[in-house]
């Protein structure tokens, strides 16, 4: 059974965040870097936006943009900005405006589980291609996707598709993850360059 008041939950509520995954993203960025002053952000997934309050403390005059399907994020900083779109419905005119803009891109975004572990695994991954396909056209040469995905047969595959993409490419397990989740984060840095 899921202790719904853990450590984390606890320490988020005296530390004013949205949500306990916050202390995912703190780890990771404690352990690969991700965040840096005047780092331009997309949040993929963000309600209801403790990663986006996070990130808005690390880099000083940057810029965070959120973007979720949820109306419930209540994140109140002009450095913020918060997109209400599904993620499959992104047009080309957001492609165009924020080509080459973010430094960093974020999805801790989850599709709703089944309770089938493959078509979980399934659906978390049609989520993460999503946000790597995104981040072709939106992410910085050099900048770097944190992605959540439910573990599961494909992610190999998957991993090595995108691993020619980027300088590095890691998955990571954070401690504040609940022991019974399948969740791991793909931790993709330093895009690269496309070759001309």
């Amino acid at each position: 059974m899921k202790k719904l008041h853990d450590y984390y939950f606890k320490r988020a509520k005296e530390e004013h965040y949205l949500a306990r995954s916050v202390y995912k993203l703190d780890e990771i960025n404690r352990r690969y870097r991700i965040l840096r002053k005047g780092s331009s952000a997309l949040d993929v997934g963000c309600a209801p936006g403790s990663w986006s309050q996070y990130m808005l403390k690390k880099i000083g005059t940057g810029r965070v943009m959120g973007i979720d399907i949820k109306k419930s994020v209540t994140v109140s900083d002009p450095r913020f900005s918060y997109l209400q779109k599904n993620l499959f419905d992104i047009d080309r005119e957001f492609f165009q405006e924020n080509a080459d803009s973010f430094d960093v891109i974020t999805s801790d975004a989850a599709p709703k589980t089944t309770g089938q572990k493959f078509t979980d695994h399934q659906n978390s991954l049609s989520i993460v291609r999503r946000v790597f396909e995104i981040s072709n056209s939106v992410l910085k040469d050099g900048g770097t996707v944190v992605a959540k995905v439910f573990q599961g047969e494909d992610l190999k595959e998957f991993v090595e598709s995108v691993r020619g993409r980027f300088e590095r490419i890691d998955l990571c397990k954070p401690k504040s993850s609940r022991k019974e989740s399948s969740e791991l984060f793909i931790i993709a840095q330093r895009k690269k360059k496309p070759l001309t």
